[in-house]
């Protein structure tokens, strides 16, 4: 991550936070290497404390107005910074930008937004296909912090991240704040980084915890956004693989498009 992002942007402009979280091997050692570069602020957690957590203290210390949270697991290469800042500063309402992201193991898309089903849960939009939503800027309801910007401001005024999760759902949390405050939610599509997804150990051990408090806190409204969106997610996602379509689901999603509730 650190080698890509030196190779695409001038570091010198920018100011970037590390968190260390409590690493048990010799990660401490290698990021004081970096700390005495005046570009970079290293942190390190004196316990684990996890995605949201770890990301509210780095904004803490961020002294630029504008927030960009990067994974460790992301490569960057090409211009992919630029698409982000723009439809940050320039898109309608634009409370915050997310990019395209690809399996770095496959090739295919993994990210190009969020989108809800109908149990109101968030699922990744266009994934596993070969090519991510044509054009330059999409609005979605939500987009994964793995590669998000956001102004500071913003962010803190709707609480930041919720450090009630454990490494899942902070991220698509913090979206359903945003849009509760009026704003929109867009992915920057000629932004292009790949992800090694979910290698990092112990990255799935909470999902069901973060699932119930994300169903406790959102389920009404975003089961509301899953009646819109999951229909044609649902036909886009098989139409190439439509032997593989579950014949009750599909049934379902025709019904509610004919019915006109998606």
């Amino acid at each position: 991550m650190l080698s890509s992002l030196a190779a695409t942007v001038d570091l010198a402009n920018h100011q970037l936070v590390l968190v260390d979280d409590a690493s048990s091997d010799g990660t401490p050692d290698f990021l004081q290497t970096l700390a005495q570069r005046p570009e970079i602020t290293v942190i390190e957690n004196a316990e684990n404390r996890g995605f949201a957590a770890s990301n509210n203290i780095a904004v803490a210390a961020a002294r630029h107005p504008i927030l960009l949270f990067i994974n460790n697991d992301l490569e960057f290469s090409g211009s992919w910074l630029p698409p982000m800042l723009d439809a940050l500063k320039n898109a309608p309402k634009a409370g915050a930008v997310g990019n395209v992201q690809r399996n770095f193991a496959t090739g295919l898309v993994d990210h190009a937004g969020i989108f809800f089903d109908l149990d109101g849960l968030p699922t990744h939009a266009h994934k596993n296909r070969r090519n991510p939503p044509s054009g330059t800027l999409i609005q979605r309801n939500a987009v994964t912090a793995a590669c998000m910007a956001i102004e500071k401001e913003i962010f803190l005024g709707v609480g930041g991240f919720d450090e009630t999760y454990r490494n899942g759902c902070e991220d698509v949390d913090l979206c359903m704040k945003l849009k509760g405050e009026g704003y929109h939610l867009y992915v920057a599509l000629e932004s292009i980084v790949r992800h090694h997804i979910s290698v990092s150990p112990g990255r799935n051990k909470y999902n069901d915890y973060n699932t119930q408090i994300f169903r406790k806190k959102w389920a009404k409204q975003s089961s509301k956004y899953g009646q819109q969106e999951w229909p044609k997610e649902y036909y886009r996602r098989y139409a190439r693989y439509w032997w593989r379509m579950n014949p009750r689901l599909a049934a379902k999603a025709l019904v509610l498009l004919a019915t006109g509730r998606s």
